[in-house]
């Protein structure tokens, strides 16, 4: 590949140095790969055990089962290992506290199936070398005072004042902690399930939207105090860039520099840089600057879903507005950006999840200014108003949000976009640019039956006679899908988490109707506990069940002798 770019270098020089510059990022690319998978905890040794001064460096999550926290492991051959930390004993791990500790370490391998959550692309996009359990001794050995550290005990105090709230506002209070310090943990598996057929999973994440809006807010501030000054400054416009960014950093700062978070204060940062240089293609040119430093800094950013959604719809957005001229009322613009981005994530949402919120546009519509407006603001000012009159009030506000979403998405329908050929996919990135464009170059006819049947396409049924059986990976439990021609059968779910990250991707990728049986083997937490998620996703048409009294649907006894011909 190299010789050809470099033949064609001679040719045709643009096009050879862009084939260079191609096969440099590639060769960069796995190098650094390569480094992160040297420091990881190896496979040879899964379940070993390391004895390590242990420092806790994020906010501990109890999940009623056990405390997980990330933190960095330092060996006594000097390897130092960044950990994802479970204590089955749910002891309190003070932020920055450091302990001496044995440690079972594992390496961060997990599922691997077509759709879905992916640990071992999770654990390099996140730093992660190992999954670690504490063991039963610890000794304290002090407490670290770095720069880090006062951060994260920061982030610990807000944490906590949120914490404080009343069980009445519990979920609301737990809303305002995962948009102020990132403890998307904080909420229950129940709510992101109300969440997803609306589409509103990414504005509990502190995103790159959320970290947009409170830059746009800081310098909209910014603005308005240079306009009662009275004395303008030279050049204002550097004075608001200058607040947005600061406003980015400290957002960042408060939810711990997160992967997701550093990447959406790099493209606040490059916009911000390419907007001062001024030009007619500064939009675009910030865009690409920030997308070459993001991948230039972490190339592990490109098997992040949030990487892919953040970069593509701030692409839909500019490339739905840069091919129109003169300006245009903010309503009309404002529904022009709403379609854009409607549009650019149902395609997104469906190549990564195989999921299509069928309300989405109506549910973001009002939900993204509202959240990004109303409830971050709420959730920062805890830093600067950590009174109990103020917190009790912005929790009542968010449990209210948090009702409204349940009562909605229980009344929603959640559609699939099955997984497409690589072609088709092509076609249907195709019709998506050419409806974006504002005339659509007269193709639109066509862009909309490339879309269309992007939304109908079913995977290939087997043959008649046969039967294709797969097995999902969903770790340490079972689910096993049988399909014929006409029928296809589900039997076990696997876990909540796995059913919810696992196996209904799967399923949805595949197009199907309500499964014809499920069978549920016996009531075990690793076989039938993501029964509610299949349920919500897929109602069976027919549910046998080896224990049927554990169910309050109708399920049948599975007794020997039961049988049918498909």
């Amino acid at each position: 590949a190299f010789c050809c770019a470099a033949a064609a270098l001679l040719r045709w020089q643009r096009a050879g140095l862009l084939l260079l510059l191609l096969l440099v990022g590639a060769a960069y690319g796995v190098w650094r790969t390569e480094l992160a998978l040297a420091q990881r905890w190896p496979s040879e040794k899964q379940g070993g055990t390391l004895a390590a001064a242990v420092r806790v460096t994020g906010l501990a999550q109890d999940d009623g089962r056990r405390v997980r926290f990330t933190a960095e492991a330092a060996a006594d051959d000097g390897r130092v290992y960044r950990v994802q930390l479970a204590d089955y004993r749910r002891r309190d791990w003070p932020p920055g506290s450091v302990w001496r500790l044995k440690l079972r370490m594992r390496a961060p391998v997990g599922e691997n199936n077509a759709r879905g959550f992916g640990r071992e692309a999770w654990a390099l996009t996140n730093g992660i070398d190992a999954l670690a359990t504490a063991g039963a001794q610890r000794q304290a050995l002090g407490v670290s005072d770095g720069l880090s550290d006062g951060l994260l005990r920061l982030r610990a105090a807000v944490s906590a004042s949120w914490r404080r709230m009343p069980q009445e506002t519990a979920d609301g209070a737990a809303l305002m902690r995962a948009l102020a310090v990132g403890e998307q943990d904080a909420l229950r598996g129940e709510w992101w399930q109300a969440f997803r057929p609306l589409g509103l999973n990414h504005l509990v994440s502190v995103s790159g939207l959320h970290v947009s809006m409170v830059a746009l807010l800081a310098a909209w501030l910014a603005k308005r105090l240079l306009l009662v000054l009275p004395v303008a400054p030279r050049r204002p416009k550097v004075w608001l860039l200058a607040a947005g960014v600061a406003a980015a950093l400290f957002y960042t700062a408060l939810a711990g520099f997160a992967v997701p978070t550093l990447r959406s204060l790099l493209m606040v940062a490059a916009v911000a840089a390419a907007w001062a240089a001024g030009g007619a293609a500064s939009a675009w040119r910030g865009w690409w600057f920030a997308l070459a430093l993001v991948l230039l800094l972490d190339p592990s950013a490109a098997l992040a879903a949030g990487s892919w959604l953040s970069f593509g719809l701030v692409a839909a957005l500019l490339w739905a507005d840069s091919w129109r001229t003169g300006r245009r009322p903010w309503p009309l613009a404002a529904l022009r950006g709403q379609w854009a981005a409607t549009l650019a994530s149902s395609v997104a949402t469906g190549w990564l999840f195989a999921a299509l919120p069928l309300a989405s546009p109506l549910a973001n519509a009002p939900m993204i200014p509202w959240f990004s407006w109303v409830l971050v603001p709420l959730a920062l000012l805890a830093v600067l108003l950590p009174f109990e009159g103020y917190l009790k009030m912005a929790a009542a506000i968010g449990e209210y949000t948090m009702g409204a979403v349940v009562w909605a998405g229980s009344w929603v329908p959640t559609g699939a976009l099955a997984h497409l050929p690589p072609l088709f996919w092509l076609a249907v990135l195709a019709a998506l640019a050419v409806w974006l464009l504002p005339r659509g170059l007269g193709l639109r006819p066509w862009a909309a039956l490339v879309l269309a049947a992007s939304c109908l396409y079913r995977t290939p049924a087997p043959e008649h006679g046969t039967a294709a059986v797969r097995i999902i990976d969903v770790g340490q439990g079972l689910a096993l899908q049988v399909r014929t021609q006409n029928h296809w059968l589900l039997f076990d779910t696997g876990t909540a988490g796995a059913a919810q990250t696992q196996l209904v991707p799967n399923l949805l990728a595949q197009g199907l109707p309500p499964p014809d049986v499920l069978v549920l083997s016996h009531h075990d937490a690793d076989h039938d506990g993501g029964f509610p998620v299949v349920q919500a996703a897929f109602a069976p048409r027919k549910l046998y069940a080896g224990q049927p009294e554990a169910y309050a649907e109708s399920a049948q006894w599975c007794a020997g002798g039961t049988a049918w011909e498909w």
